[in-house]
């Protein structure tokens, strides 16, 4: 009788602790536009530098941005090697990319990046007179949607 009674506690006790809660939570989406009144200056190279990388396998299974971002890289390094300076981004870049077709997909056998690079000389912020400039923002759009929204949004027009 003890033994019985102490193995139907037993289980009881077992079967409360095994319960599952499940706590989900949702946030809400709220569209705002980001606005920063720092600008950097740039000293950008005058003369273009080109280099052509044969992407390794590693590079290649991190896809096409990848294998850009690696070319770039390896010119900026050697535009330091060639200058002695260095630099922090290569702009306007301009790619050329052989690949090779099989019947799985295709495959990059070199890429060629060439374009100039430079260095941030410095951040600062705009001037407050410069930024309230109604001519200096009017090219500034934000993507947030004023207005219609609610119970009743989607109901009258647009």
């Amino acid at each position: 009788m003890k033994k019985s009674i102490i193995l139907c506690g037993a289980v009881l006790l077992m079967a409360a602790s095994c319960t599952t809660i499940t706590k989900t939570s949702t946030t809400a989406n709220v569209p705002q536009s980001l606005l920063s009144a720092t600008v950097a200056d740039l000293s950008v190279a005058n003369e273009r530098v080109t280099t052509r990388l044969e992407p390794s396998k590693a590079i290649q299974r991190g896809g096409m941005a990848n294998i850009k971002r690696a070319a770039e890289a390896q010119a900026l390094e050697e535009y330091a090697r060639k200058t002695g300076k260095t630099a922090d981004l290569l702009l306007e870049p301009e790619y050329v990319i052989e690949q090779r077709r099989n019947f799985i997909g295709t495959k990059v056998k070199s890429i060629t990046v060439s374009g100039r690079p430079a260095s941030y000389t410095g951040f600062h912020s705009l001037n407050d007179s410069v930024w309230c400039n109604r001519i200096f923002r009017s090219g500034y759009k934000d993507n947030v949607k004023h207005g219609n929204s609610g119970i009743l949004k989607g109901l009258f027009g647009k």
